[in-house]
């Protein structure tokens, strides 16, 4: 999943430019090889932008840009994958004659990209103009280059992608929306039929419309909040026939005694999760609490040198 986000700040002034320029490139949050330009040499920057400036006499008003694409902690991406992403990202279209520096910050817990446009256009003169639109094709080109590398991609109610306060929510296990995900991602890989993936999900909470009447299946949780399957993302893994397809290989791989100690050793682990989580925070969300312990062990052990085997943690975790 990635979100991108427009920081609105004092972006007037020449000094607010270099500092902004400074403060993406700090060695302290970010590496040489995670740095890049997109019509400029990003270590040289601020003189090329401040070059194209005075050559079109536009000095004044809004200096640049400035914008982030984020990950959550649970994306599975490198630094270096991050770094791709954004190296496509910055030759969008709407991009064409813009000269942009940006850098891959490493000091969070999640994985993000700062970019820094030049508000003028090295090659027209024209300044920076966006409109809402304009944002949503570069929310959308984001999603589709995210999509190429095997991530996540999130959207909000009416299919617009998701704002920073619900990303934030997801970020630190809070999204109702992320929670039936990890439910029927858990489930799908447990159950043998149709009807043991309907059953298991009702254990879970959730009461489960699949009619073959109807295109698609209808989630609905213990608040009465629904969602549809071709909401869940990818939504190919979501499908009827991938459901289907994966009930078959585990009837295959696993008798029906088997199915039911993954299922009682589930419910066991959300119980734990669930006595973990002060009764005063709030909506409980025991599958994303567990989802996160998970990842503080898998990065402990990295520290401590026993690697991280990715391929067998994205088959395991199916």
């Amino acid at each position: 999943m990635a979100v991108i986000e427009f920081i609105n700040g004092k972006n007037n002034t020449l000094a607010a430019l270099e500092r902004v320029l400074k403060y993406i490139t700090n060695p302290a949050k970010t590496e040489v090889s995670l740095i890049g330009g997109h019509n400029c040499v990003a270590d040289k920057a601020y003189n090329e932008f401040y070059m194209t400036k005075s050559e079109y006499s536009k000095l004044s008003g809004r200096q640049y840009i400035h914008f982030t694409q984020s990950f959550a902690p649970y994306d599975k991406v490198t630094p270096e994958m991050v770094k791709q992403i954004a190296d496509e990202l910055v030759k969008m279209k709407q991009f064409k004659g813009f000269q942009i520096a940006y850098a891959v910050h490493t000091d969070r817990d999640h994985l993000h990209t700062h970019f820094v446009v030049n508000t003028v256009n090295k090659d027209t003169g024209k300044k920076w103009k966006q409109s809402a639109e304009q944002l949503q094709m570069m929310k959308d080109y984001s999603d589709e280059i995210c999509k190429k590398y095997g991530l996540i991609i999130t959207q909000g109610k009416s299919g617009n992608h998701i704002n920073r306060g619900e990303y934030r929510t997801k970020e630190k296990g809070h999204s109702w929306k992320y929670e039936l995900y990890l439910a029927v991602k858990k489930v799908k890989w447990i159950s043998r039929s149709k009807e043991d993936f309907i059953d298991n999900m009702k254990k879970l909470g959730y009461r489960v419309d699949w009619s073959d009447t109807r295109k698609y299946i209808t989630f609905t949780n213990a608040d009465g909040k629904k969602c549809r399957n071709r909401k869940l993302y990818p939504p190919e893994h979501f499908t009827k026939e991938a459901l289907l397809k994966a009930f078959e290989l585990n009837g295959q791989r696993m008798d029906a005694k088997i199915a039911r100690n993954k299922m009682e050793m589930l419910l066991s682990a959300i119980q734990l999760a669930k006595l973990d989580v002060p009764s005063n925070t709030g909506k409980n969300y025991p599958l994303s609490t567990l989802e996160g312990e998970s990842l503080k062990e898998k990065v402990e052990e990295t520290k401590k040198g026993k690697g991280l085997d990715w391929d067998k943690e994205s088959e395991n975790s199916m």
